[in-house]
């Protein structure tokens, strides 16, 4: 449960072991970013057990402690504990790529409630707090943390360098179900995009369909029905980052509606339409500075999204080369600020020997 005794630990915060590709890249990412550190999911343990260790040890359990990947911050109930736990047990906290909920989008949706000014307040004691997107910075700015910087998606480490060339026409494709929380309907966002792939179909297009939970099949199978595609080719990834990318690798361009999907396939050197199903998507693209190809679920056009894959085709070059440069600069905050992490785990560690 908490792994190799002899290596310096990062508790996690984060929703993985759940066969999710984008929060297990995430987490991927966090343990890439810190490779001489023992990250491993965050648990809570009885203060007895914690002084025990220290006092056989002489250090903490949790050398520090991260908000992870993913829409976190202000999410729920659930993980402002979580997160509050972490700050009470670990002495240096920190998030790299955490998301920030939009409060116009959760307002009135299931059990939801604003807790932004408790996040500002438990955030305020992070040594670092680095964000996915410029639209969640300027939430947490306006409610008072201005010690915040946009560092991009913590998954974009895995983003390649050069990129390899892809195949003549082929269409990537991912949708799935966000349990009705999403802008307008799952079944019409569907819909709209089933159409637009049969459009570039009879235009001899190839349609390659990326599932990333194993929930999403029902849709995806959906949506290759409408389609009109009898035997679709679906490749299921829940945790093999490295498949993924191959997978995204094989595409001209794609369309996404889950989040990771098109991290993934910008990760892979895809020019990609993010269909925006809930503010993080829109989060992510402006980060990249591609909000031109976000597309929100609501308001699918399917001409503007034919158009749309069509004009990414034929200025391929010019994207990838746009890509490449954002990416190899959020990759570079990324770093940078992982080094700064570091840094101060091994500061307070010598304090406290001396």
């Amino acid at each position: 449960m908490l792994g190799n005794p002899f290596r310096t630990r990062i508790g996690y915060v984060g929703w993985t072991g759940h066969k999710n590709l984008g929060d297990e890249m995430l987490y991927q990412a966090y343990q890439r970013l810190f490779p001489d550190y023992h990250v491993l999911p965050f648990i809570s343990l009885r203060s007895s057990r914690r002084d025990t260790y220290r006092k056989i040890t002489g250090r903490d359990i949790f050398a520090a402690g991260c908000l992870g990947g993913g829409t976190l911050i202000n999410r729920s109930k659930k993980r402002l504990a979580m997160f509050s736990e972490l700050l009470d047990e670990c002495p240096v906290c920190f998030c790299l790529g955490t998301g920030v909920a939009n409060a116009g989008f959760w307002e009135g949706r299931g059990d939801w409630q604003d807790q932004l000014s408790a996040w500002v307040d438990r955030l305020k004691q992070c040594q670092f707090v680095g964000v996915r997107g410029p639209l969640g910075a300027a939430v947490l700015k306006q409610a008072g943390l201005e010690d915040v910087e946009v560092v991009g998606d913590s998954a974009l480490i895995f983003a390649e360098e050069s990129y390899a060339t892809c195949e003549e026409n082929v269409l990537g494709v991912n949708v799935g179900t966000a349990l009705g929380n999403v802008w307008g309907t799952e079944d019409g966002m569907v819909e709209r995009i089933a159409l637009a792939c049969k459009a570039l179909r009879s235009k001899g297009w190839k349609i390659l369909f990326l599932c990333v939970w194993p929930d999403d099949m029902d849709s995806t199978r959906a949506l290759a029905k409408q389609i009109g595609i009898a035997d679709p080719q679906i490749h299921l990834i829940t945790s093999d980052v490295k498949r993924a990318l191959d997978v995204c690798r094989r595409c001209t361009t794609f369309i996404g509606m889950k989040l990771h999907s098109v991290v993934a396939a910008i990760c892979a050197g895809v020019p990609s339409i993010m269909i925006e199903y809930r503010p993080k998507c829109r989060d992510f693209m402006a980060s990249m500075g591609l909000e031109e190809y976000v597309v929100r679920s609501d308001s699918i056009e399917v001409d503007h999204l034919v158009s749309l894959s069509e004009s990414l085709a034929s200025n391929r070059p010019a994207i990838q080369d746009k890509m490449r440069k954002r990416t190899a600069e959020l990759k570079q905050r990324l770093t940078d600020a992982a080094s700064k992490i570091k840094r101060t785990i091994k500061d307070r560690a010598k304090r406290v020997d001396q």
